[in-house]
């Protein structure tokens, strides 16, 4: 039986970037919603900072709702509270 080490990787850039789980992960589905949770909430924290250094640099809520392919409400709604 070969086991795998388990990681992550990260494909592509821009549009088509994907994630994937490398590793035996279907013989540990639990070990993967865990993983995959703490990827969410990092990659959560990171948009979170950048759109505070883009609000900190002078970027308008349009500009950051462009940049996250949404309007400038819903990102504003978002993010507005963590000014």
């Amino acid at each position: 039986m070969v086991v795998r080490a388990k990681g992550l990787r990260i494909i592509g850039h821009g549009p088509s970037l994907r994630l994937r789980l490398v590793g035996d992960w279907d013989q540990r589905p639990l070990e993967g919603i865990r993983e995959t949770r703490g990827i969410e909430v990092a990659l959560d924290k990171a948009l979170r900072d950048q759109v505070r250094n883009a609000k900190e640099a002078g970027c308008s809520w349009t500009e950051i709702g462009h940049a996250l392919g949404t309007s400038k409400q819903a990102a504003w709604e978002r993010f507005s509270r963590d000014e």
